[in-house]
């Protein structure tokens, strides 16, 4: 390979991954959590529950894996318990409210995103879809 053709290999290369990074860091995604009280850290106990509540969330393709991850475990959380969990350790057992995230739902944010999953919805896409997985899945049974 020449120098002027590796010049402009490496021009079309860089110009793909500063594109793809671009769109990957985006914030393209409107997150919708759902958490409600945790029956098991609770015991049960209604004043050791946390309150079912539903935040929303606008996050980029790269932070969906550590946004999802989060979701999977219990948690706690306290009046007094500081943003940075720093003083986690001071917080007695007892007086923790304990939840658990019972929904995820991953909707387009961006306007182009909008429009292709509308129009996906509207062709018939996503049935076409389930149709086939439902057809799989009663192959394997």
């Amino acid at each position: 390979m020449t120098m002027k053709k590796y010049e402009k290999w490496k021009e079309k290369k860089d110009a793909q991954v500063n594109e793809i990074q671009e769109r990957m860091d985006e914030k393209r995604y409107l997150l919708t959590i759902c958490q409600v009280g945790d029956e098991t850290m609770s015991n049960g106990d209604i004043d050791r529950k946390v309150y079912p509540r539903r935040t929303y969330q606008i996050c980029s393709t790269n932070e969906l894996p550590e946004v999802l991850k989060f979701t999977q475990e219990p948690f706690w959380t306290h009046e007094d318990l500081l943003e940075d969990h720093s003083n986690a350790h001071e917080i007695p057992l007892n007086e923790k409210r304990w939840g658990r995230y019972s929904e995820v739902i991953i909707e387009p944010f961006t306007e182009e995103l909008e429009k292709s999953y509308v129009s996906a919805s509207e062709s018939g896409f996503f049935k076409m879809k389930r149709d086939y997985h439902d057809y799989k899945m009663k192959e394997v049974a």
